[in-house]
């Protein structure tokens, strides 16, 4: 509805105004506004004749304001000209060197002078960017890697040396943090933008991401951040950037395969540059499953990306933060060949003299407060640097905090204080792996040790067929193993119920639990019925096994499993059974119990003598027996094979059985074993094969070299006369 009231010398008077000035008048009203009043005038025509010209009138009206209005709109979106490029002889230069351009358009991101190994990464990474390769680089933490990463693939965009880039990181939060540090980089320098002025449309549209661009009235195709999230560089047909992508994903993006752009001449454009930034996260570091399907993602997925005939150019930054995590097997050309791997420790070699540096570390603790130790050391060192310096070689002098004297002294100080950071972070050697018991597994000798028969097979010569169930609030974990008398054996089958029907997961994602297999019940109701659901399934599958334990370790579980078990067809063939962690020195759990009517063996008790009749193990004696068994050479007596015939598929069964660290205990003057988990794994398929290993012991497996561990009865008799 119209806000002001036209009179007809009003009208008369819009009539009269020439093309410029009445769209002048049309611009601030709203369309049905502005619509109505050219209704008026052609009205008005009209009344004035009886030719019956008013509604051509209004017509060439409409197309004149539009035409007018389209041509402001134009002229407001114009960019253009740009300025010409400020020296083109130091683009030049620039443009030919990765490390020139750094310290030219970046100076306050490059304000110290660089480190030999920050220098040696550039270089690198400029060759991979000029004739193809793929490349991982291991840096400590602060080094500069993920900017030096960030900054090389700017130059390679830039200078037209590649089209399509692809950043990698972690997360989603990571990938999206790439984009935004690339823009604030290119907003910060004044210099980048003198010498490549075709950036200035892109970063006005980062500022301004509704409004549109047009270069000598063209409009151009830009976007700070498309659909998918990528950045588009302008078409500017004469800069090397023209149509140019960075895509920044997660490594876990699932919408990657097929990724492409059509330019401007129907050309199909692939990824041409990939950059993984510090890929895996400390969880993905201790997870041997994570790291695989990491590793998969990264040779497969995106190292796939690349267009017939065309040579990638990759690039990884990352931390070594375990012994064999990703950063490590893609340092490794044992494992991946076509990879070239560097990694940068920050001491190159340490001082001759480390009894000093000890001294030092001592003196960082006295005092009344962290300030007086760090006084205290400094003194040391200053007095007896020259001894304590001797022969330290340090990969950069600049590594060191301002009211420290020099670079060995602020990492030796690292080390003095935190002395697993120092070997993953400064180092880049990674986590030590635990292993002073010796028993601990490794999850390369697992995967490989497969038994080459189908899941579900019972090998010929099999005296014990036996079953466990490990029981969680949502899901419960099953597995089944074969066993000779000597404890020669194979994993034969393991599984969960409800199956959650993917090969990999964790118990922090299930896509199907307990409670939703009977909506609208109890959970002990739905708990119970899993238990027979899951029973009957393995009895199903496996007729001829002997024995199935049930764990009933949880309290809250122990007499919905009693009372299960009780109401079983097959509570013949299955005992409840219970873990302890006994404690080196204490009462061995074989002498628990009524010494007539119990039974025992190394490590565990068959209590007859309490209803139901239940089986109690000492987990850790269990769990170093069961290791062994895996550690044992292949085809040798007592050794015990996984399932399957491919070794990736046991992945998830990898997982579990490396989830926990055997480390050797003292308690009371007694020596022993204790098994500690790894915070945020799941263990339960580890400890379904314990159970399977306690249950063909009750059977009567034993290894050649067990004592009978029945107590004796002492007999008397009277001398003979």
């Amino acid at each position: 509805m119209l806000t002001i009231e036209l009179k007809n010398d009003e009208i008369e008077h819009l009539l009269s105004l020439n093309d410029s000035e009445l769209a002048t008048f049309f611009e601030p009203l709203k369309q049905e506004d502005r619509d109505r009043v050219i209704l008026m005038m052609a009205e008005c025509v009209e009344n004035s004749t009886d030719d019956g010209s008013a509604l051509s009138y209004a017509d060439s009206q409409v197309q004149k304001v539009s035409k007018i209005q389209n041509a402001k709109t134009a002229a407001s979106q114009e960019i253009g000209p740009l300025p010409e490029v400020a020296d083109p002889e130091r683009r030049a230069r620039c443009a030919a060197s990765n490390i020139l351009s750094a310290e030219t358009y970046f100076p306050a991101t490059f304000y110290i002078a660089w480190a030999p190994y920050q220098r040696s990464m550039m270089n690198r990474f400029e060759d991979v960017v000029f004739s193809g390769g793929r490349e991982c680089h291991s840096v400590r933490r602060g080094g500069l890697k993920s900017t030096c990463a960030r900054v090389s693939t700017l130059w390679a965009v830039l200078n037209g040396h590649r089209r399509f880039s692809v950043l990698v990181g972690a997360t989603d939060d990571k990938s999206s943090e790439h984009r935004e540090n690339l823009f604030a980089l290119m907003a910060s320098s004044e210099t980048l933008l003198k010498d490549y002025p075709e950036l200035i449309p892109l970063l006005a549209k980062w500022r301004q991401p509704k409004r549109q661009f047009r270069l000598g009235g063209r409009l151009l195709t830009l976007h700070p951040k498309d659909a998918r999230g990528r950045i588009v560089f302008p078409d500017i047909h004469e800069a090397p950037s023209c149509e140019a992508h960075v895509a920044p994903y997660s490594v876990n993006a699932t919408d990657v395969a097929g990724l492409s752009f059509v330019d401007r001449f129907g050309v199909s454009v692939r990824p041409d540059l990939l950059v993984f930034d510090d890929v895996q996260t400390p969880q993905s570091a201790g997870s041997p499953t994570m790291t695989a399907e990491l590793e998969e993602s990264i040779t497969k997925t995106f190292c796939g990306l690349v267009g017939l005939g065309e040579k990638l150019a990759a690039i990884m930054v990352g931390t070594v933060r375990k012994h064999n995590d990703l950063t490590e097997r893609f340092l490794s050309r044992k494992v991946h060949a076509d990879w070239d791997g560097k990694r940068y420790p920050s001491i190159i070699r340490f001082p001759e003299k480390m009894y000093l540096w000890e001294t030092y570390g001592g003196l960082l603790g006295e005092g009344a407060s962290p300030s007086d130790g760090k006084a205290l050391a400094q003194a040391f060192y200053l007095k007896n640097r020259t001894d304590m310096d001797a022969g330290g070689v340090v990969a950069w002098e600049e590594d060191k905090l301002s009211d420290e004297v020099s670079a060995l002294q602020s990492l030796m100080t690292v080390r003095a204080l935190d002395p697993e950071f120092f070997r993953c972070e400064i180092q880049q050697e990674g986590l030590a792996p635990v292993n002073t018991a010796g028993v601990k597994l490794n999850s390369g000798a697992l995967t490989v040790r497969i038994s080459n028969e189908d899941r579900g097979f019972i090998p010929e010569g099999s005296t014990y067929t036996v079953g466990f169930i490990d029981s969680s609030d949502q899901i419960l974990w099953g597995m089944v193993c074969t066993f000779q008398e000597d404890f020669t054996g194979s994993i034969v089958d393991y599984r969960t119920w409800p199956d959650q029907e993917r090969p990999s997961f964790y118990k922090s994602d299930l896509v199907k639990r307990i409670s939703d297999t009977m909506p609208g019940v109890a959970w002990e109701e739905a708990f119970v019925n899993a238990h027979n659901q899951f029973e009957e399934e393995l009895f199903e599958a496996f007729p001829e096994m002997d024995l199935l334990l049930k764990d009933w370790s949880d309290g809250g579980q122990m007499m919905l499993i009693r009372s299960q078990i009780a109401a079983s067809t097959n509570r013949a063939r299955m005992r409840p059974a219970k873990g302890f962690m006994v404690k080196p020195g204490r009462k061995p759990i074989h002498l628990w119990g009524d010494r007539f009517r119990d039974r025992s063996g190394n490590g565990w008790i068959e209590r007859r003598t309490d209803r139901p009749n239940h089986v109690q193990f000492d987990a850790n004696i269990i769990k170093s027996v069961a290791a062994r068994r895996l550690l044992t050479t292949v085809g040798a007596p007592s050794s015990v094979l996984l399932p399957g015939k491919n070794e990736y598929e046991n992945r998830l069964l990898v997982e579990h059985f490396t989830s926990e660290n055997p480390v050797e205990v003292s308690y009371d003057g007694s020596k022993g074993v204790q098994w500690v988990a790894i915070p945020g794994r799941d263990n339960d398929f580890w400890d379904c094969y314990c159970g399977c290993v306690t249950a063909a012991s009750v059977l009567g497996a034993r290894l050649t070299v067990d004592v009978d561990m029945r107590r004796k009865t002492r007999t008397f008799a009277f001398p003979e006369r």
